[in-house]
Order: C-alpha cells, then sequence, then structure tokens
C-alpha cells in the first residue's frame, strides 16, 4: 500500500515537475513571432486545429503573440479571432512597412515616390500579372485583359482583401504612400523570370517572394526582420527570447533575427537560411506552427502526436 502510494507522489511530482520546466522555457520563449499565409493558415485561410491549439496554449502560459504578415492589418482580423488574440493585437503588416499594437501606429515605412512610380511602370509591362499596389488603408490592383478577373477577385476575397479599388491604367494608381508592391504571376517560373530580369535601377528594393508565384517589393530598408527588432526593442525583449516561424523568402530576416526559427517546408526547394534555422519534417504544411511550439516549448499537445515523424 505504502509503495502504492509513494509511486502515486512521484507521479504527481513528475507532472508538477513538467508544468515547472514548460513555464521555464515559456519564460524563455517571450513572443512568438508567426507569418500568417502558408505558414499559420492555409490556402482557404484555415488555421489548422493543431495551429490553434499550440498558439492558444502558448499564450496561456504566458508567452505574447505577434503576427507578422504581408497582408493588411484588415486582412488577419479573422486570424486573431479565432486565435483569441483580439486584445491589443501585434501585428507587423505589408512586410514590416506597418507596425501595430492594438489600434497604435508604433512605425510606418513607404516607398520612395520615385520608387513606387519606376515599380508600378515596370511591373505594368508584365504581361499576365497582377499588379497589386497597397496603402495602409487600401489596395490599388491593375491586371490586364490576359487575367481571369473571376479567379483574382477570389483570391483577394480568400484573403480578406477587402479594401480594393480596380484602376483600368497603371497611371490612376496613387505613388503615395505606397508600403508594398505585390504581383501575382502565371506561376513560380514566372515568378523567378520577373525576379531575373528586374531592373538594375530598382535593385536597391527588397524583392522575394511571399508565395512561389507571389513577388512582393517594399523600400530597401523595410522587411520583416528589422521590424521585427523594432517591436521587440518597445517590448523590452531580446532577440534570443524570440520564436519566428515562416514559410517564404520574405520571411528570411525575421527567422535570422529570431534566436530560435523555423522554416515550414513546403517543398523540396528551400531558400537560403541562417545555419539556426530548423526546418519542419515533410508533411506539416498545415501544422508546422504546432511543430514548433512543441519543439521549443516543450509542450505536448493534448490528445496529439505532432512530433511524432520528427
Amino acid at each position: 500500500m505504502s509503495a502504492f502510494i509513494s509511486y502515486r507522489n512521484l507521479s504527481n511530482i513528475l507532472i508538477n515537475a513538467v508544468k515547472i520546466i514548460s513555464k521555464a522555457v515559456i519564460c524563455m520563449i517571450k513572443l512568438i513571432a508567426l507569418d500568417v499565409d502558408g505558414t499559420l493558415v492555409d490556402a482557404e485561410n484555415i488555421v489548422s486545429p493543431e495551429n490553434e491549439t499550440a498558439v492558444k496554449m502558448a499564450v496561456s502560459l504566458g508567452a505574447r503573440v505577434a503576427l507578422v504578415t504581408g497582408r493588411h492589418r484588415d486582412g488577419v482580423k479573422k486570424v486573431l479571432e479565432v486565435l483569441g488574440l483580439c486584445s491589443e493585437p501585434l501585428v507587423i503588416a505589408n512586410n514590416g512597412a506597418l507596425i501595430y499594437w492594438g489600434n497604435k501606429i508604433l512605425r510606418e515605412h513607404f516607398l520612395a515616390e520615385d520608387d513606387a512610380d519606376r515599380v508600378i511602370r515596370f511591373s505594368a509591362q508584365l504581361s499576365g500579372t497582377v499588379v497589386a499596389v497597397f496603402q495602409p488603408d487600401i489596395i490599388y490592383f491593375y491586371l490586364d485583359s490576359s487575367v481571369d478577373r473571376e479567379y483574382v477577385m477570389k483570391k483577394f476575397d480568400v484573403f480578406d482583401m477587402n479594401r480594393i479599388a480596380e484602376v483600368k491604367n497603371p497611371g490612376e494608381i496613387p505613388r503615395e504612400h505606397v508600403t508594398k508592391v505585390m504581383l501575382i504571376t502565371r506561376s513560380e517560373d514566372c515568378a523567378r523570370e520577373v525576379l531575373d530580369i528586374w531592373p538594375k535601377n530598382l535593385s536597391h528594393l527588397n524583392c522575394g517572394r511571399s508565395y512561389p508565384y507571389i513577388c512582393e517589393i517594399n523600400s530597401g530598408r523595410c522587411n520583416k526582420g528589422e521590424s521585427l527588432k523594432f517591436l521587440c526593442d518597445k517590448l523590452g525583449i531580446r532577440s534570443q527570447e524570440v520564436l519566428a516561424v515562416g514559410d517564404g523568402e520574405t520571411d528570411i530576416p525575421m527567422l535570422a533575427f529570431a534566436g530560435r526559427s523555423v522554416f515550414v517546408r513546403h517543398s523540396k526547394y528551400l531558400p537560403k537560411l541562417a545555419p539556426h534555422v530548423e526546418i519542419t519534417p515533410d508533411g506539416f504544411q498545415h501544422r508546422g506552427v504546432a511543430w514548433a511550439i512543441e519543439r521549443y516549448l516543450s509542450l505536448q499537445m493534448p490528445e496529439q502526436k505532432i512530433l511524432e515523424n520528427r
């Protein structure tokens, strides 16, 4: 009988020890920076149950979460609601051009008007490409007759890009207060070709792909990593206390900045990553956030074996 009691007490001690260790790890990870498209949500803008559970558990133990995305802030409202992050949310939008803490804008970073003009003029000559120009509160877009407009509008709707204005002539697009330009091409090969022929007089800008077929252009001084550092300085958080998770080329600066980072694998292609960045196993493209949180925060998701194949 005494042996049974001792065993039960030992079990309780071990359980409490695991809880204490988990909280200690949470103290080490004070901020989780998450890319949205392809990382937190799938192509239909849905957060998987695994990712949702993992984020909520991390938050319950004291970690903060920042969404670091190419989208507008309005474009992540549904995601914030699903994750229960609607109170004073931290959002880095438009690849770092806009930083929000709740309703307060901490910083805005625009393309120079001359640069915006050159990018728009060049991009409008690309056949079969949608040119989307982002300002803080609206997206202007231009497409030529070869583009399936219905397909584009469905994509805008899926990703909650609701404040949009179509123009018939690229000259109608404003050049001031441009946070980023997004080019939606026909395919991955087309996107690579755009970057291959990118004008030398625009080489000082940050150009990368968020999806294999989408190119994104920001000011040369603006990227997700630089903006995440700015936010961390405001919060008093060191890079070693940040876990970052992303899946695209535009996420690379953020992954390089964070002390702990995970790249969510979608295919055999992998961009050049900092040495400390870990890569999810095959088959975790919709559970990459959960994989990262369990790995670095030592959390076992209830009734799930996320790392079974690790």
